[in-house]
């Protein structure tokens, strides 16, 4: 049933649960691509798994940053062995 309710979230909804939950302040969901606030919201569920978010460039302003920053994402969701393939081009662009 949480999961039926989950795919009803709307962009509002998700962007608040993320500035809550990581502290963050992003004005929309594509302000997101930067991987911070995924970052802190995995570092915050999983935090024994040793997120390095000393790695993450905090102020990212450019796509190759941004990209940076996803692949740090990507490479501990797949140490996490969680089912979920990320796309770091299409998110550094602002697509999701």
């Amino acid at each position: 049933m949480a999961v039926k309710q989950a795919k009803n979230l709307g962009r509002l909804e998700l962007l608040a649960w993320i500035n809550d939950l990581a502290e963050t302040d992003y004005p929309k969901i594509e302000a997101c691509s930067d991987a911070v606030g995924f970052c802190q919201v995995l570092d915050s569920i999983a935090p024994k798994s040793q997120m390095p978010l000393h790695r993450l460039r905090f102020n990212a302003s450019n796509r190759d940053d941004r990209e940076r920053n996803l692949r740090t994402f990507a490479a501990h969701v797949s140490k996490l062995r969680l089912p979920y393939q990320v796309d770091v081009t299409q998110l550094a662009n602002g697509r999701f």
